[in-house]
């Protein structure tokens, strides 16, 4: 990677954003293939299977829930990693988790980073300044579960990523993630990652975003209502955030080898679980879905895991799923594999 560490921004704020979930009107949904082995030391709060506590208060996702639901799988009596957690990590060690930070910037890196944008008080010490080369060889420990939120949008290579989290963990070690819904965020008119990009960026070796990549995070960047991000039917009309200068700039910095914050990878749900199961199959990724909980406000949660049994739905129906997010309303239906 460049030496050029990335630069505050508004993405961070975003993220920061989204950490607070006071600010989210959820659109309650269904959660789907839970199976697998439930943190032994509580009793989940709110993700189970039986959603009803979202739908009797739909305004609302607390951020007991929130956390509750990213780590329903992990067992918080072992040893966590929490990468990304900026200015608000969701398992503090202050509240007593045996739990390590990665971040691209010590302590004192991110008290300067958010100083006057964010609250401060809950940075906590960095145990892994991350330089941006393979997750594993940079953190030498293992894990029992590792937390993402708002990260893996964020990589450089998402397959290396992915193969990263895997390395780290323990046997029965989970990875929860939480990615926003490019339907109810700045993305909104962007197109889907294509599952060709996330390959070719792989063999690639990538270690900065590209310089179109940059140029089209920025150029097409909207806000709603003033708003980054939103939840489904949030009024309000849609504006862009840049002029075309900005992301041209930006696109030059990428051009010589900066390191520039960008929303490199656009997903919707079943859209984000195709990709992981295809990328399962062709051997390039050894984690699978273990739960999957579908968009709350502007962000949907996934848990993978190398015992994971894989989504319970089939790629036909995640075909016609994901197709269906993208508002395509044709007939969808698939001819019977005559193999099967």
């Amino acid at each position: 990677m460049s030496q050029t560490r990335p630069k505050a921004s508004f993405i961070a704020r975003l993220a920061g954003l989204l950490r607070e979930p006071r600010r989210i009107v959820p659109a309650a949904r269904r959660r789907v293939g839970s199976s697998g082995r439930t943190r032994p030391d509580r009793t989940p709060q709110m993700a189970t299977a039986d959603p009803e506590p979202l739908k009797r208060r739909p305004h609302l996702i607390t951020p007991r829930e929130r956390r509750d639901l990213m780590t329903e799988h992990a067992d918080l009596t072992g040893l966590g990693l929490e990468i990304g957690p900026s200015h608000n990590p969701l398992l503090p060690k202050a509240a007593g988790y045996q739990v390590r930070i990665a971040d691209y910037y010590d302590r004192e890196g991110l008290l300067e980073k958010y100083e006057g944008l964010r609250p401060t008080h809950k940075i906590e010490e960095v145990d892994y300044v991350l330089k941006g080369g393979n997750l594993a060889d940079e953190i030498p420990d293992r894990f029992d579960y590792v937390l993402a939120s708002h990260v893996i949008e964020h990589t450089v290579c998402l397959v290396s990523f992915l193969q990263g989290c895997a390395a780290l963990l323990r046997p029965g070690g989970v990875l929860s993630l939480a990615i926003p819904d490019h339907r109810y965020c700045f993305d909104r008119f962007r197109e889907r990652t294509a599952l060709g990009r996330v390959i070719d960026v792989y063999h690639a070796g990538s270690v900065v975003h590209t310089e179109g990549s940059v140029i089209e995070h920025y150029l097409y960047q909207v806000r709603k209502g003033g708003l980054a991000s939103w939840a489904e039917g949030y009024p309000g009309s849609y504006a862009l955030s840049y002029t075309p200068d900005v992301p041209m700039r930006r696109g030059r910095d990428a051009a010589d080898g900066m390191y520039v914050d960008t929303h490199n990878w656009v997903f919707t749900p079943n859209h984000f679980r195709l990709i992981v199961q295809d990328l399962g199959s062709l051997g390039l990724v050894s984690l699978r879905e273990q739960a999957f909980h579908d968009t709350i406000g502007s962000e949907f949660y996934v848990t993978l895991s190398a015992e994971g049994g894989g989504s319970q739905s089939s790629r036909e129906e995640l075909l016609v799923l994901a197709a269906r997010e993208a508002g395509v309303a044709e007939d969808d239906a698939f001819v019977p594999d005559p193999r099967s």
